[in-house]
């Protein structure tokens, strides 16, 4: 049976700094989550298109949970979805906007597993008012051999459910998640406002802290640093459009072939940078499709594709209100003094609790996305970078940065022993494992 059989084949991450050859099973049964030897390292493999090795590598074999794809049972009533773990986010939102429902808090990637949300605990389009993706979460339930599928709900007293969100599938495989859907906007109208600099981007996301999407884009060019635009996506006063459950692609590439030679380079991110410019940074508004909202990656299949062999890096940090004007103080001078490559600067405002190894907190999230991260000036910066924000009370984004390592996240994360041992009592003898589990020391 398909179960009991392991290909091979090599996996990399999406940000194409890790890849590994790599042992697959696809089970297609429940009972088949148990075909692997007991004492065999394991970790569920989703959709695919985690920016780190979360899925596969340390010798693991990877589950892929493909097969595991159904929509169990849906209340049109409560808005209440309950769905296997393989089911893509894509599909999922098409599903439930045909029926007048969606999930706020949803990945970019319309192929991110419903399973992957859970373990990386991702953030959507405005996590200050949304939160994370355990926030409409109602119940999931959890594979380990030995012990087969078992049900979790929020408070219970062994703690798994908090653990199983931010634990990166070390704690057990998610097999199935009972979501709790909201109503969606009939449309949105995004408003444009132009920002000088980083704090000032601060102080407009803050005063816009209820808007349905709300994020910064910035010059990422030295002496340009910090200028942008921030766009606040906002509930039109408009009939829904019929046809948006069809916009919502769920056949997205896992991850797009990059171009044979990089075109981020200075020049190139110059041009793309004074276009973008041109084109958003001043006062205005425009209406947004909610499809195009909830999957921004769909329209960014060139720039991913323009990062070339050598792929990117994702450092994402969340620094405290308190603290974040000093910071961005000191990283517009760390850009001019370093002059470093910077394909992409975004900015977010979260308003959660940071809890476990979860990207969440009370601050402003700055996103800096670098090509050829392995070049002796872009890895200096990107270490300058993690000294800055941790000096600065930052919190790192463990699913998305491949530069990161253990001792500079013990650093970072101040409770990191605690939830590193509350992770491990789930994980006995560390049956799960993956690069990401590697490379952290989890």
């Amino acid at each position: 049976m398909r179960g009991f059989a392991i290909a091979e084949s090599t996996l990399e991450s999406f940000d194409r700094q890790y890849r590994a050859r790599c042992r697959i099973q696809r089970p297609d049964r429940y009972r088949l989550l148990d075909a692997l030897p007991a004492d065999s390292p394991r970790i569920a493999l989703g959709g695919g298109v985690s920016y780190t090795g979360a899925g596969f590598g340390n010798g693991a074999t990877s589950v892929r949970l493909d097969a595991f794809d159904r929509l169990l049972a849906f209340d049109a009533e409560r808005g209440l979805l309950c769905v296997e773990a393989g089911a893509r986010i894509g599909e999922v939102q098409r599903f439930l906007l045909a029926r007048g429902w969606y999930l706020p808090v949803s990945p970019g990637h319309p192929r991110a597993s419903i399973g992957g949300c859970i373990a990386a605990d991702v953030h959507g389009k405005n996590p200050a008012r949304d939160g994370t993706f355990r926030a409409q979460v109602e119940s999931l339930q959890l594979h380990r051999p030995g012990e087969g599928i078992v049900s979790l709900v929020p408070g219970e007293p062994s703690g798994r459910f908090e653990a199983t969100f931010a634990g990166f599938g070390l704690g057990g495989t998610v097999v199935a998640a009972t979501l709790r859907c909201a109503r969606p906007p009939a449309a949105l109208v995004v408003r444009r406002v132009p920002v000088a600099d980083l704090a000032q981007a601060a102080r407009v996301l803050r005063e816009a802290a209820n808007a349905p999407l709300l994020y910064g884009w910035h010059d990422a060019r030295p002496g340009r640093f910090g200028r942008g635009v921030v766009r606040i996506g906002l509930a039109a006063d408009e009939e829904a459009h019929a046809a948006v459950d069809a916009r919502v692609p769920g056949d997205l590439p896992a991850r797009v072939r990059p171009l044979p030679v990089a075109l981020w380079n200075r020049t190139g991110i110059a041009i793309a940078d004074a276009w973008l410019g041109w084109r958003w940074c001043r006062a205005g508004q425009e209406p947004l499709d909610l499809a195009d909202a909830l999957f921004p990656l769909n329209r960014a299949r060139f720039y991913f594709a323009a990062y070339g062999p050598r792929g990117m890096a994702e450092a994402q940090w969340l620094v405290p209100h308190p603290r974040f004007e000093a910071f961005a103080t000191g990283l517009a001078e760390l850009v001019a003094r370093t002059t470093p490559r910077i394909a992409l600067v975004a900015s977010k405002l979260f308003a959660g609790v940071a809890d476990g190894f979860s990207f969440d907190g009370k601050g402003v999230a700055l996103a800096l996305q670098l090509p050829e991260p392995s070049a002796p000036k872009q890895r200096a910066f990107l270490d300058a970078l993690a000294e800055l924000a941790v000096a600065h009370d930052g919190r790192p984004n463990l699913i998305k940065d491949s530069t990161l390592d253990a001792s500079g996240v013990r650093r970072a994360i101040g409770s990191f022993e605690h939830t590193r041992a509350r992770l491990a009592a789930h994980n006995a003898g560390g049956l799960y494992t993956s690069e990401l589990a590697r490379r952290l020391a989890l």
